[in-house]
């Protein structure tokens, strides 16, 4: 073999070499990158999901609150004098009119005698002169002045009534004496109480309602009331407060009661439930509900491009069944395994809770 022939051969073998290396290396290259994606696919996290849809749902108005007599009355004197008699238990139910506190009379009825023995002296000097005058033997003035006089001692006679009246401290309407202030020897001047009077029929419900609530409630929505005790009864909504508390900011509310015969007293802690209408609200378990970064309250849930999303949500109903919210879209993906290891905006491998399609 020739010396041209050997050299050939060996640019040929070289050749080949560099070839099939080149291959080889290509090849644990294009190996090495499907790798690098494989453990890239493999990074995306699994999120458990649960798919929910929005459905109407009676939205309720709950606030917590207690009970209250329609009316409350502290009967006070309107004279002064000194307390004979206090008839009126405690605690006992009384007629408009009834008397509640007695005070000394003292000189008064000695000054409506009077005043009436100078009213029936007017009359009869009335009489007299307008007799005269109607025969023309008396001037007409005189009958006139006669019967100015009799009207001064008409009224006389009624002012010393009423000063009269007004030691009788008497129930102004029907209702319960809840508390005497004053007792037999007391002394009273104008002003001092003798009793408190309540009026338990119907019994009230006061509440406090923040602005949000307040525009969706109106007089005669009905609804219930939870009282302390467990008893419930129907509520009809009277007096909704148009100017909010300079405190609170908070709406007062009323409602009325139908306690049938049941006896309620005032002062019970009470929730009063009023509905306001149906709302598109999803049901969700309490445990999903988290918070977002900046406080709000809400969920996480997966949107179409599988990534994180937090939804802000409001409570507006719990059961033992679930959490009524609002906020949520008509079909969410909610994540129901693992949200609070999940921040928004990150990439996910969507995992149907129980194995189940979406």
């Amino acid at each position: 073999m020739n010396r041209s022939t050997i050299i050939a051969a060996t640019i040929l073998v070289v050749i080949v070499a560099y070839f099939g290396l080149r291959s080889v290396m290509r090849g644990s290259i294009s190996s090495h990158k499907e790798e690098a994606v494989a453990e890239r696919t493999d990074d995306i996290p699994s999120a458990v999901i649960q798919v929910l849809n929005a459905e109407p749902h009676l939205m309720q108005i709950t606030a917590k609150g207690r009970t209250e007599p329609d009316k409350s009355v502290t009967v006070k004197a309107g004279t002064t004098g000194t307390v004979v008699s206090t008839p009126a238990k405690e605690g006992s139910f009384v007629k408009a009119g009834t008397l509640l506190c007695g005070l000394d009379v003292e000189a008064r009825s000695a000054r409506v005698k009077e005043a009436e023995a100078q009213r029936a002296s007017a009359e009869v000097s009335y009489e007299a002169a307008a007799s005269l005058a109607e025969k023309g033997l008396g001037p007409v003035n005189q009958a006139t002045a006669a019967k100015a006089q009799l009207d001064a001692a008409e009224a006389a006679v009624n002012a010393a009534k009423v000063e009269l009246g007004k030691t009788q401290i008497r129930a102004p309407f029907d209702g319960i004496f809840e508390t005497r202030l004053a007792e037999a020897g007391d002394f009273l001047s104008p002003g001092q109480a003798c009793g408190v009077l309540v009026d338990m029929d119907p019994v009230i419900v006061s509440v406090q309602v923040s602005e949000a609530e307040a525009g969706k409630l109106k007089t005669g929505m009905t609804g219930e009331t939870l009282l302390a005790d467990g008893r419930r009864f129907p509520a009809t909504l009277r007096y909704v407060a148009r100017t909010a508390s300079d405190t609170t900011r908070t709406f007062l509310v009323e409602a009325k009661l139908d306690t049938g015969d049941e006896i309620v007293a005032a002062g019970v802690t009470s929730q009063l439930v009023l509905p306001v209408g149906d709302v598109q609200a999803t049901k969700i378990s309490a445990g999903l509900l988290t918070l977002s970064d900046a406080g709000q309250l809400g969920v996480r849930y997966v949107d179409d491009t599988d990534t994180v999303r937090f939804a802000p949500v409001n409570v507006i109903d719990e059961t033992p069944n679930g959490t009524w919210v609002t906020g949520l879209p008509e079909r969410t993906s909610i994540i129901s395994l693992g949200q609070d290891y999940l921040s928004e905006g990150a990439s996910v491998k969507p995992v149907p809770a129980g194995g189940a399609q979406p």
